[in-house]
């Protein structure tokens, strides 16, 4: 049996190294979609347990407090604070991100611009403040995502795969 020579040793060297690095890749990708689906689910969770909470709290104000700008400030907060919520999960999408991969990217302006709801917030009801808009019902239904927060994150606290 002949010996290879050094070169032909060093040529499958690295044709077995590509070989692998293709072989992690395909499975980096499919673990990166996996991860990328599930994060989406649970963005989408806490977008529609936001809007969810929203109309029920909406409801609750409509109902026992006598004056209807109450309500429809908070509505006009939590309809921002809704928006927000879906910005925010964009942006924590993009990172870690590369701007070589379009995928990891996409969306990244919605996410940028999230601040705006809550500036677009301050801007309608100081606007409209001597038509009846109320700022205290209006920051609070902006803030309430944060109740999604807590029951998605009180979900996944008692959930068996965690």
């Amino acid at each position: 049996m002949a010996k290879p020579t050094n070169d032909e040793f060093w040529e499958a060297q690295r044709r077995m190294a590509n070989k692998m690095s293709e072989t992690l890749n395909d499975e980096e990708k499919l673990e990166r979609g996996t991860s990328r689906r599930t994060y989406q689910d649970q963005v989408f969770a806490l977008v529609t347990e936001t809007f969810y909470f929203s109309i029920v709290l909406f409801s609750i104000i409509w109902f026992l407090v006598p004056n209807p700008f109450t309500a429809i400030s908070y509505m006009l907060g939590a309809s921002l604070g809704t928006a927000y919520t879906y910005g925010l999960g964009k942006y924590v999408e993009t990172i870690g991100g590369s701007a070589y991969d379009q995928d990891d990217v996409k969306g990244s302006g919605v996410g940028s611009a999230r601040f705006a709801f809550l500036i677009m917030l301050f801007i309608i009801v100081g606007r409209f403040r001597s038509d009846g808009l109320q700022e205290i019902p209006a920051i609070m239904g902006f803030f309430t995502y944060q109740i999604s927060s807590l029951s998605q994150g009180l979900k996944d606290a008692f959930s068996e795969n965690y």
